[in-house]
């Protein structure tokens, strides 16, 4: 069967592509010339710290951030790189992983829109047949025909529209990425980066969570598409025979609805996790290190005051025993010397 789901999205995806590739080259073209003083600004810093030894870093974590703002550099300033590192990826995983779904499957439908669109014609091909048994005195079977059609349209809508609208998004999302991507380089503006992975993240995983509920749906649907294809060409077609396509069409078109919120879920835990590592890893090698490195050694050095002073207090008591000692002595021997001799008797 045509697969005219399939011509339509490839056609949404190549002027979604054009366009975000044009938008991200023009914004990071405009922050280019910011980027290239802040990288100068950024190596000369720490190179001035370093030379003067007043760096509160050590010369591995000097190394990273330069390494760090190097990637960004090259990331913002090429959508080349953007593209074979993250556009492509994102773009490609959702699909690339229903076709692995639907070949598991073993139903004979290799990709996700063209089961869809198998759905979608079969659908018709049964509203035909109810049709064909339709007067002016029977109306049911179009009715039912009509029935039909909305359950699938419902299902088909939904998902066509809940990917388009994440497409959509995603490609203005991705317009925009240079600027948050510029954001990642610092803490104070770490938060904004973190929000706009975490939105790019919800509209990457929507589509794969269409294209997966898509393929399992094409799979449940696959004999009762058999059934209802038979029948329409015996044009023996019944209600019984188009009632667990009905059903499974309305519980598709009813998970599709959720499909957002489930994305925004999981994507938000990811999202802040990634958020929280980042910012803990560049606080404790940006902070935390250096500072417990100093406390450990003031602690050490007030350690060794305490022995010193210990065993300066222990010589000066020993010291002061002996000379107690002595003078007792002198003192005694006096007084022997001093008394006389009918005393002493």
């Amino acid at each position: 069967m045509e697969d005219f789901l399939g011509d339509l999205l490839r056609r949404i995806d190549d002027s979604g592509t054009n366009f975000s590739q044009q938008a991200y080259t023009a914004v990071g073209s405009e922050i280019m010339p910011l980027l290239k003083v802040m990288l100068v600004a950024y190596v000369a810093w720490y190179g001035l710290q370093l030379t003067m030894g007043t760096a509160r870093l050590g010369v591995g974590e000097v190394i990273g951030r330069i390494a760090r703002m190097m990637i960004i550099f090259a990331i913002v300033g090429s959508w080349a790189n953007f593209n074979t590192l993250f556009y492509h990826w994102i773009n490609d995983a959702p699909e690339n992983v229903g076709r692995a779904i639907l070949a598991a499957s073993g139903t004979g439908v290799t990709e996700p829109t063209n089961g869809m669109s198998q759905i979608w014609q079969t659908a018709n091909a049964a509203a035909s047949a109810f049709a064909e048994q339709s007067g002016y005195f029977s109306i049911l079977p179009s009715m039912i025909g009509i029935v039909i059609l909305v359950g699938a349209g419902i299902f088909i809508a939904v998902a066509l529209a809940v990917l388009i609208l994440a497409k959509v998004m995603l490609w203005v999302l991705i317009g925009t990425a240079p600027i948050f991507i510029a954001c990642m380089l610092f803490e104070r503006t770490r938060g904004y980066g973190v929000g706009w992975f975490n939105q790019v993240l919800t509209y990457a995983l929507i589509p794969l969570f269409i294209y997966v509920i898509a393929a399992f749906l094409i799979a449940a649907m696959n004999p009762e598409l058999a059934k209802i294809n038979a029948a329409s060409g015996a044009r023996t077609l019944t209600l019984a025979d188009v009632a667990g396509f009905l059903l499974l069409s309305i519980a598709g078109g009813f998970v599709m609805l959720y499909i957002q919120s489930i994305g925004q879920g999981i994507a938000g835990g990811i999202a802040v996790g990634i958020g929280n590592a980042a910012g803990g890893m560049s606080h404790t090698f940006g902070l935390k290190l250096p500072v417990a490195t100093v406390s450990n050694s003031l602690r050490a050095g007030r350690s060794a005051y305490r022995a010193g002073q210990a065993i300066s207090n222990r010589t000066r008591d020993i010291g002061r025993d002996a000379r107690s000692g002595t003078r007792a002595a002198m003192e005694a021997q006096i007084s022997r010397q001093s008394t006389p001799p009918d005393l002493k008797q």
